[in-house]
């Protein structure tokens, strides 16, 4: 987010819980966005999907224990923004009739 709406009680906040914050870029957040629908099932838009590369990130660094529990909080659905959506994936999306035959002879 280029100006938060309440930064320095954001800072505040991680400060005080011991919490952490990461930095991820557009193509980390696009990358995030397929991996977390075919992992969990969550169809995230890109602001959702942040938290999630952010979590991937530290997760790479090695910055969780074994033991930890994390919590990502997704709030944003990928219906909000279907263009990033087709632009993580780099496809065009798969058009069929509603019909169930159809759905299940589809190759994906």
């Amino acid at each position: 987010v280029g100006y938060p709406r309440d930064g320095f009680n954001a800072v505040q906040a991680v400060k005080k819980s011991g919490g952490k914050g990461v930095t991820v870029t557009d193509n980390e957040i696009l990358e995030a966005i397929p991996l977390l629908a075919q992992k969990t099932g969550i169809f995230a838009e890109p602001a959702a999907s942040a938290a999630f590369a952010g979590f991937l990130k530290l997760a790479k660094s090695g910055e969780f224990k074994e033991d930890d529990k994390i919590a990502v909080i997704i709030t944003g659905n990928g219906l909000k923004d279907i263009l990033s959506a087709m632009k993580s994936v780099n496809t065009e999306p798969l058009l069929i009739n509603p019909d169930e035959k159809e759905l299940d002879n589809l190759k994906i």
